[in-house]
């Protein structure tokens, strides 16, 4: 049997075993992945990693075996190793290093070059050292070093919702402080995809006994005046080792999005800074306890009938801007096509509103302004005639009996030359805008003794007549009333003979949004709907809600829509107040406007204000109580509390979701990060179903907290949670919960079945 085929037969026992050997209760024995490094010692004053030649460590599964594997590798008898699985095999790397998969209770042999092979037994180890010199074995070592200066480790965080809890322990070296410096720790967190700073957070400050002292005897300095003093802490800074636990809570914008926090270090003292460094205090591998919540949604619709609209009177503003050119030094028009096009256009806007059943047309005015250049009576007297010119141009078409019944009031003025200054200022001609600026200053209130100067300049011709053009402006206004009350046929009728450029009434608005069936038209009538009552500073309820249900149930998400019609003032829902304007009575905070925002807000991942939005809730509104519940466990509040009531609150919010469903218990424990938590978690976990992916991972989740005991079993039950579903390897290696090592080898092993 040639050494090829030895190898594949090895490989297929290996991964039979992996497959069939799995108990319910776990493996008889586990796999674990041991890594260390081996030392070169022949140098008596000093051991460096083994790198001179490659070292060979073997992986037993029996301390047997282990010991037939050394007995024929110190007779130079390598036979034996050929017969080994590759991943029974491993190699050095140049700095000595190595991994290897071996079970928890088997063992290792290391053979370096003609050297006697090295037998170390596992017992659970996940780190053997060892030393070699010239064939002698030196007992196992542990290595430990003194840390020299501030240096922290990266500490995984959590994440819940909103909420991002960096923490992490600061040392301070012996000899690092002293009680005439000053300490400043100021972290910051980052977002992990733009590495954009997202928050500072509070620094911290330590202080030497005598360093303000030094500062008032030196520099008279006053500790009034020094920004940082209201982060000062009690415990002074000193020269002997100092170990400083940390910990803050941020709000981040998006909690779909991993991040970080980085620290600056700094210690100074009245002379200068011989301590500054960053340091990264958490990982982008967050932790996510909440991830895995389960929970629906709802859309509330609002009974039209409670909030019923009446055919009145409504009042509407048109107004719109055209460019018109005349004759010089007249009020008759140029026979340029455009005039025609701008004037057919206010016509049509007329007869629009005069075609309309039930409308009155109130108002017309045509407000006019001149550019600034010759004398302004004149110019003033001009623009006027054009405007009164303009206007009996339009009324004219209009019947007599509602031309004399329409107020009309042309209006002109003459643009200053500050205004263009300011055209010219925004073409970036600032030279041209300084010296007309300047001119006005030294001519106040005397137009024409300005222009008399500003004709005079050099530019004038070149550069501010075009922009003169520009200031001869014409607009008009157009003030009507509509009154009609039509019937459900009719307002179909006249919606689909208008369509959405349409004008309405509110009335036919509240019918339209009962007799639409398709869910897109609907939405565009009541977003119409909505922005005209938005512009007339008269919100509606009904329209508003419409069209935030409608995205609800399309998974659309605008927290914009219903925010101006809550008033968060008001502690509580469906508030009935009188309007002193109308004389009608209001519901304010009506109970589905306020419950969709809460999803809405859910949606969007604001869990600060879907917390706000739940607290408008009372408590006999029973049937929300389970997405008030989701609102503030997503928001944080499910443990704990600074009061009486937050502590209920919290209480009874954990109770809800855990009595949801199976995973949201065992998701609610886990949140918990407490022995008892996990230990429930691990029991509910057994009622999921074995197909759930989720249930997998969660296990693993509760053994690698367990530290190095569990990281064998947390591996197998990634390994098991991938066969089921692929995407979730990438939620576990942005997974904080999870050691890089655990990920490693539950992929190795997920890869090599």
């Amino acid at each position: 049997m040639n050494r090829k085929r030895i190898s594949r037969i090895g490989k297929y026992v290996l991964v039979t075993m992996l497959l069939t050997a799995v108990p319910a209760s776990g493996w008889a024995q586990r796999m674990i992945k041991v890594s260390g490094t081996v030392y070169n010692i022949a140098d008596k004053k000093k051991k460096i990693p083994f790198s001179g030649s490659v070292v060979y460590v073997y992986s037993c599964k029996t301390v047997a075996a282990a010991k037939d594997l050394k007995n024929s590798l110190d007779k130079d008898n390598t036979n034996f190793a050929l017969f080994m699985n590759e991943d029974e095999r491993a190699e050095t790397d140049a700095n000595g290093y190595y991994e290897i998969l071996v079970p928890d209770n088997g063992a290792l042999v290391f053979k370096a070059g003609l050297n006697k092979a090295i037998l170390e037994k596992v017992s659970n180890r996940m780190k053997i050292d060892v030393e070699v010199d010239d064939g002698i074995y030196l007992k196992e070592v542990v290595v430990t070093g003194e840390l020299k200066q501030i240096q922290p480790e990266p500490k995984a965080s959590r994440l819940i919702g909103n909420r991002f809890y960096p923490y992490n322990t600061f040392l301070v070296p012996h000899g690092e402080g002293n009680k005439y410096s000053r300490l400043i720790v100021q972290p910051y967190v980052l977002n992990c995809v733009t590495n954009d700073t997202v928050a500072f957070l509070k620094p911290l400050v330590y202080d030497g006994k005598e360093y303000h002292l030094t500062q008032t005897r030196r520099m008279g300095y006053d500790l009034k005046r020094d920004p940082l003093e209201p982060y000062i802490q009690s415990r002074p800074l000193v020269n002997e080792r100092m170990v400083i636990e940390w910990q803050d809570t941020v709000t981040v914008p998006d909690p779909n999005v991993n991040y970080s926090c980085y620290a600056d270090f700094c210690i100074e003292d009245y002379n200068n800074v011989p301590f500054r460094k960053t340091y990264q205090i958490n990982t982008c591998e967050n932790k996510r306890p909440l991830k895995f919540l389960q929970y629906d949604l709802i859309a509330l619709d609002m009974d039209f009938q409670k909030y019923p609209e009446k055919a009145q009177v409504e009042k509407f503003d048109t107004e719109d801007q055209v460019e018109l050119s005349f004759e010089i030094n007249s009020d008759r028009l140029t026979d340029d096509p455009k005039n025609q096009e701008s004037l057919a256009g206010i016509r049509k806007k007329l007869n629009l509103i005069l075609n309309e059943p039930g409308a009155l047309l109130k108002e017309f005015h045509v407000i006019g302004k001149a550019s600034p250049e010759g004398y302004y009576q004149q110019n003033l007297q001009l623009a006027q005639k054009r405007m009164q010119r303009i206007q009996q141009e339009v009324i004219g078409v209009l019947p007599h009996a509602v031309a004399e019944r329409v107020y009309q009031n042309p209006q002109a003025e003459v643009a200053s030359w500050n205004e263009v200054a300011e055209l010219l200022e925004k073409d970036s001609l600032m030279e041209t805008a300084g010296f007309i600026r300047k001119v006005v200053r030294e001519l106040p209130d005397q137009m024409n003794r300005q222009g008399q100067r500003i004709k005079a300049s050099k530019d004038y011709r070149t550069v501010i007549v075009p922009y003169l053009e520009q200031l001869r402006q014409v607009k008009y206004l157009c003030r009507y009333d509509i009154y009609r009350e039509p019937t459900d046929k009719e307002v179909m009728a006249a919606y689909r003979r208008k369509g959405l450029n349409g004008m309405y009434t509110r009335y036919e608005y509240w019918k339209l949004l009962q007799l639409l069936k398709d869910s897109q038209e609907k939405e565009a009538v009541a977003r119409k709907a909505y922005e005209e009552s938005l512009s007339m500073k008269r919100p509606w309820v009904l329209a508003g809600n419409t069209l935030a249900k409608l995205y609800l149930e399309k998974d659309v998400t605008d927290t914009r829509i219903l925010e101006p019609l809550i008033d968060r003032t008001i502690f509580t829902v469906n508030y009935e107040r009188k309007n002193m304007d109308t004389g009608r009575t209001e519901i304010i905070n009506p109970i589905e406007v306020v419950v969709n925002q809460l999803c809405m807000y859910i949606k969007a991942g604001d869990f600060e204000n879907a917390s706000v939005m739940a607290k408008l809730i009372p408590a006999d509104y029973k049937e929300f109580d389970l997405v008030k519940a989701y609102a503030w466990a997503m928001g944080g509040y499910f443990q704990g509390g600074n009061t009486p009531e937050e502590t209920q609150r919290a209480a009874e919010t954990f109770r809800t979701i855990c009595q949801s469903s199976v995973q949201n218990e065992a998701v609610m424990n886990l949140a918990l990060e407490t022995p008892q938590g996990n230990a429930q978690a691990e029991k509910v976990l057994e009622q999921m179903a074995d197909e759930s992916p989720v249930k997998w991972y969660l296990k693993a989740v509760t053994e690698a907290r367990k530290g190095d005991v569990g990281l064998t079993e947390a591996a197998l039950y990634l390994v098991r949670c991938f066969n089921r579903d692929q995407k979730m390897i990438v939620t576990a290696q942005n997974d904080g919960e999870f050691t890089k090592e655990i990920v490693e080898t539950a992929l190795e092993m997920y890869k090599n079945q």
